[in-house]
């Protein structure tokens, strides 16, 4: 009962310290190709994506569609040490950092969407408001991470806190803004931190790197346990039955033309050749992308087993192993080629 609690709170200290690294003016180097990134490859590789899983790795239509939104996210957790032993910079090392983290709460907003799509129409509720509804909810936790944000600035300049309270203060009121934004909807919460973070990181708040190096301090300690926790939750004849042909077909195509042909369309004109060739090999997946798949796999197969629902989800268990199996392989190829 406590696993998904302690995922999603180590995802969510995660991602923030994730978003204590984005600041604005660094993104003039890649900032188009990063909103390209983000508003037409974003969608693109969740389609293409979706034709991989549906045909490649053989999963039904509802399945492969949130699975497919999660493998948007390429992860922080895993780019940030890359960059930083690979000496990357430039244009191509600011995508990267900027893509990583910022797609990973909006693959989960992808994910959310398609999952209370699928679940309205299983269920015979009105899709078109369950739609607005997530738009608004998305909005809102922008807007509520903003405001925990200033909050804490002004609290800080005005030295209502000493010194040695500070990160443990932002610690927890991290957990507190998830928390907040969870109760309006589901993975909203990742939203929220992502832009408390990113609004610190961009406040020129004084002191602000003693506490991004408490921050990773800790993010390492929790993407270290959250890795054992969830490869714990693998039974093996799950692992057995995903290692196919099927498998390596999706992992094939995922690699070598969704992730490429996403970045090259989506990015045309705004990189060079070498960059747009090294962009669209690299991509490695993370803790978001196995913690998010194996909550909405969960999700799936119970929503099967409902009476009131109208679909069974065929595949619904292959989505963590698939996952674990994109995290694997592209972390390995990728960090071992970039």
């Amino acid at each position: 009962d406590l696993l998904r609690p302690i995922v999603s709170l180590a995802v969510a200290v995660i991602l923030f310290e994730g978003g204590l690294v984005l600041k604005f003016e660094n993104l003039r180097d890649a900032g188009a190709a990063v909103r390209r990134m983000v508003f037409i490859g974003g969608p693109m590789a969740w389609a293409l994506g979706t034709l991989a899983a549906r045909y490649a790795a053989g999963l039904d239509w509802s399945s492969s569609i949130v699975f497919a939104g999660v493998m948007v996210v390429t992860g922080p957790t895993v780019i940030m040490p890359l960059l930083r032993q690979s000496k990357l910079g430039g244009k191509a090392g600011q995508f990267l950092k900027w893509e990583g983290i910022v797609n990973d709460p909006v693959g989960a907003l992808f994910a959310v969407a398609s999952f209370e799509i699928i679940r309205v129409a299983a269920t015979g509720e009105s899709i078109l408001g369950k739609g607005a509804m997530i738009v608004f909810a998305a909005a809102l936790g922008v807007a509520l991470g903003i405001a925990f944000g200033w909050a804490i600035v002004r609290a800080f300049r005005a030295g209502w806190t000493p010194e040695y309270l500070k990160a443990p203060i932002i610690f927890a009121s991290i957990i507190l803004c998830y928390a907040l934004a969870e109760q309006i909807e589901k993975e909203i919460g990742l939203v929220a931190v992502t832009a408390y973070g990113m609004t610190l990181a961009n406040s020129r708040l004084a002191g602000i790197a003693e506490l991004r190096k408490f921050k990773e301090d800790i993010a390492v300690l929790l993407v270290s346990g959250v890795f054992v926790i969830l490869t714990a939750n693998l039974k093996p004849d799950v692992i057995k039955d995903a290692l196919t042909w099927r498998t390596l077909a999706f992992l094939a195509v995922m690699l070598l033309v969704v992730r490429p042909l996403s970045v090259w369309i989506s990015t045309y004109g705004t990189l060079k050749r070498n960059e747009a060739l090294l962009l669209g090999w690299i991509a490695p997946r993370g803790i978001v992308a196995v913690a998010v798949s194996s909550l909405f796999a969960t999700l799936l197969e119970d929503l099967g087993r409902r009476g009131d629902s109208k679909f069974y989800f065929s595949g619904a268990e292959q989505i963590t192993p698939l996952a674990f199996a994109m995290v694997f392989v592209t972390v390995v190829l990728h960090g071992f080629t970039i």
